[in-house]
């Protein structure tokens, strides 16, 4: 008789963190692709490849889960952007890897686009959770545009001012890219409006 498959051999059971993860991010497909008002928990359990059951232990209405599924897309996208910063200690380059990994970022989860458009569709009496978060890493972001102001010349010499223009134009051109279906390389696109906004649009005279 053969002997019974040792405990590593067997189907493991994931952790309750694993399952949590597993449900944000079906949850936010389905949101983005339904909306939160046609969106079905059934659907979320079925992409997740889990009980209906199981979701309501973890969240108890689908209002709570689609703002869980919001923030997890937050935490995603600025895990990516402070990692990808890491390596760099000059400010030029922390700013051209943190523009390069928020595009690919959204080129990669293309649905995170729609997800924020449905936040703000659903929820007008609060703050979107982007600008929560873009609030709450500000004053970071701004000693970077500062230490580029003080290590180069740079004609504009307002921090916070080169951080709106740097976040607008990221924000901006995920949106217009979503919605025309752009689909060129993260880097040469973080490129080519870097050295648009670094450099600008007329010569020197």
């Amino acid at each position: 008789m053969p002997d019974r498959p040792s405990t590593p051999a067997r189907r493991q059971r994931k952790s309750a963190e694993q399952r949590r993860e597993d449900i944000l991010v079906a949850a936010g497909k389905v949101f983005a692709q339904h909306g939160f008002r046609c969106a079905e928990v059934q659907q979320i359990a079925d992409l997740a490849g889990i009980g209906k059951g199981t979701i309501y232990r973890f969240y108890t209405t689908k209002d709570e889960l689609f703002k869980a599924a919001v923030e997890a897309a937050m935490q995603r996208l600025t895990g990516k952007v402070d990692t990808a910063i890491e390596h760099y200690d000059d400010p030029l380059e922390q700013l051209r890897a943190a523009f390069r990994a928020y595009i690919e970022f959204f080129q990669d989860h293309p649905e995170v686009v729609e997800l924020f458009v449905h936040e703000r569709a659903e929820l007008r009496g609060s703050k979107p959770l982007y600008f929560v978060y873009s609030d709450a890493r500000r004053l970071r972001w701004v000693g970077i545009c500062q230490k580029l102001i003080d290590a180069r010349d740079c004609r504009v010499t307002d921090a916070e001012l080169i951080l709106d223009a740097l976040a607008n134009l990221a924000y901006g051109s995920v949106f217009a890219s979503r919605i025309s279906g752009r689909d060129d390389s993260p880097d040469d696109e973080a490129e080519k409006l870097l050295d648009l906004l670094f450099h600008g649009i007329l010569g020197q005279h």
